[in-house]
């Protein structure tokens, strides 16, 4: 029962309040959203103490652990992104700076977190949601950087920058991988990094193929229903009286004549 308050309804509740939160109109409903956010977030992060007992209490532990880079990273791209050649909300170049260190240290906590012995550990061993979290992030971003790599190159014109931007950020999360697969951390050995991250890339993989199978029989869906609907009524071609009243109306409009008000 604890746990399903502390854990499966608090999840529930975060849930509805970042949706009253980001889509309610009213001013009230945005504000019960984020209180309702708030609190079911926090009890989250609390669970490793109201529900030590329950396994559910390592994914607590988890967001605990990665909330701080998680911000750092978060807030660091939001200066750098508005603080670039934006129409609106430009930032100064300081904050640009600012954004630019606390990405640099984002990056460097989270690695610290597989290379160095800030891994995340509950109770005694390494909290096995870190070990789905870490590899799944790494394939996300070398999916993310090598698309939107390709995509800018398809439907971008003069984007050589951002190109290469996205170039470095998949050779970034490929080296990582690499090395990850490669050689042991503190805490995680590479042979378990490997598994995990095989797991990782065929759950990927699954979401990947069930959203393209969605897409595909939604447009099905779509297709056949439109093909069983009667034909719109169409309208009777004009006749000579009408012809000869939207030719007398024309002429004298393009003439110059009075118009009937």
């Amino acid at each position: 029962m604890q746990a399903f308050v502390f854990f499966w309804l608090a999840g529930l509740l975060a849930l509805l309040g970042l949706m009253f939160a980001f889509f309610s109109k009213a001013a009230m409903g945005r504000k019960i959203g984020s209180i309702m956010l708030a609190v079911g977030f926090l009890s989250l992060l609390a669970t490793p103490w109201t529900i030590p007992f329950s396994p559910s209490s390592a994914y607590g532990h988890l967001l605990g652990s990665i909330i701080g880079p998680t911000v750092l990273l978060g807030v660091g791209f939001y200066q750098i992104a508005f603080s670039g050649h934006v129409p609106v909300g430009r930032l100064s170049k300081g904050d640009r700076n600012t954004g630019v260190i606390m990405v640099i240290i984002g990056v460097l906590w989270i690695e610290a977190m597989h290379w160095f012995v800030l891994t995340p550990v509950y109770p005694n061993e390494v909290n096995r949601y870190w070990l789905i979290f870490w590899p799944t992030l790494l394939l996300f971003g070398l999916a993310c950087s090598t698309g939107a790599y390709a995509m800018v190159g398809i439907v971008g014109d003069e984007r050589h920058q951002e190109r290469r931007l996205m170039l470095v950020l998949g050779v970034f999360f490929s080296a990582l991988i690499v090395l990850g697969a490669s050689l042991d951390g503190p805490n995680v050995e590479h042979e378990r990094f490997a598994i995990e991250l095989l797991l990782s890339g065929a759950d990927l993989f699954g979401v990947a193929v069930g959203a393209a199978f969605s897409v595909v029989l939604f447009a099905l869906v779509m297709l056949i229903y439109e093909a069983q609907q009667p034909a719109p009524h169409r309208l009777a071609p004009p006749t000579s009286e009408q012809l000869q009243q939207a030719a007398t109306t024309i002429a004298t409009h393009v003439s110059g004549g009075e118009e009937d008000e």
